[in-house]
């Protein structure tokens, strides 16, 4: 059996520590004997020890955990560039380009279309060398999917940041275990109204969560990549406990979705990742406050004044094997999905 850091078994086995060279930042894949299920394979992301490794890594990591911030950088910069300080730009400059901005974010909506370009992104070297700083381990159990057919990928558990998201990206680790498959994010509506975070979401090839751009998304042959957990696992990470509360029950609408659209649900889970944050949960009045707002009520803290997580303990996927959906029909609502 194989055991990740939040003791939790899985069908696999022990990792391969020793170092190729495939890829600079992953070593090549090792294919899984029994008890894993034939053509299971795992892929290592040991931790840079070189110079340029180690700042590729901290430069990956702190990027991918800092986008969030973005804005207020955006706007120190904005007051910078004024009369107030350096004196670059006019006030009626700036406040043109802050007007336009603001219109477009209105305007200009690819998250409800077919969103920007991104593999060159979410499939590129970066999130490697983000998954090589938390020394990470995935798996795929089974042999690699068609290419040909239809997916949602669910990954579990969301995590206080979603820190998982980065096992769903990357040449060693998607292109190596999904190769001819891409898919595009499913993310919450407000994200594309954030300054940064829009820019940020849509180069990572995200869409609006919603059934009906999901829908289109589909009708065009994307697959989808969605953590159904939402904002209420999100609040229920709790690093003090071994164990993991996950939200499921009444979270059937990517599982209607999958069925109505003929796709296989790929399900993933991450370990160890509740434990590479401090987490400070804020009063349950406030947590109720920004729940319709779509907004955490639990705050992180990371290494020194950064958002980057603690380099222990090493992160674990799991993606296990395709779901077959059997029908194409409608759902009806008052149906029971077990």
């Amino acid at each position: 059996m194989y055991s990740m850091a939040d003791n939790t078994s899985v069908n696999c086995c022990e990792i391969n520590l020793t170092h190729h060279a495939m890829w600079p930042v992953a070593l090549p894949p090792k294919p899984l004997g029994d008890p894993a299920p034939v053509g299971s394979v795992e892929v290592r992301f040991p931790r840079q020890k070189s110079l340029l490794g180690s700042f590729l890594q901290v430069f990956s990591e702190l990027l991918f955990t800092s986008y969030f911030f973005f804005w207020p950088v955006g706007t120190v910069l904005w007051l910078a560039l004024s009369p107030w300080a350096s004196g670059v730009c006019s006030w009626k400059a700036l406040w043109s380009f802050s007007t336009l901005y603001t219109i477009q974010l209105f305007v200009y909506r690819p998250h409800l279309k077919k969103g920007w370009p991104y593999r060159w992104l979410l499939h590129g070297p970066l999130v490697d060398f983000i998954l090589s700083y938390h020394d990470a381990t995935v798996i795929r159990e089974g042999p690699a999917p068609d290419p040909k057919g239809k997916y949602l990928f669910a990954m579990y558990p969301h995590g206080v940041y979603g820190v998982c998201r980065a096992f769903s990206g990357g040449i060693g680790c998607w292109q190596t275990l999904f190769p001819g498959i891409s898919a595009r994010w499913g993310s919450f509506g407000a994200a594309f109204f954030l300054p940064g975070i829009r820019e940020m979401s849509l180069f990572c090839g995200c869409l609006d969560a919603s059934k009906p751009t999901l829908e289109r998304a589909i009708s065009r042959g994307e697959n989808l990549i969605l953590l159904p957990g939402g904002i209420d696992e999100m609040n229920l990470t709790d690093g003090e406990s071994k164990d993991t509360q996950l939200v499921m029950t009444d979270r059937k609408g990517f599982v209607k979705l999958s069925i109505e659209n003929g796709l296989d649900i790929v399900p993933g889970f991450c370990f160890g990742e509740k434990w590479i944050h401090h987490t400070i949960r804020l009063p349950h009045f406030i947590q109720s406050l920004l729940r319709p707002l779509r907004m955490s009520g639990t705050l992180l803290r990371g290494r020194g004044l950064t958002l980057m997580g603690f380099l222990d303990p090493p992160l674990g996927f799991v993606w296990g094997q395709p779901i077959k959906a059997h029908s194409k029909q409608r759902v009806r609502e008052d149906l029971r999905i077990d």
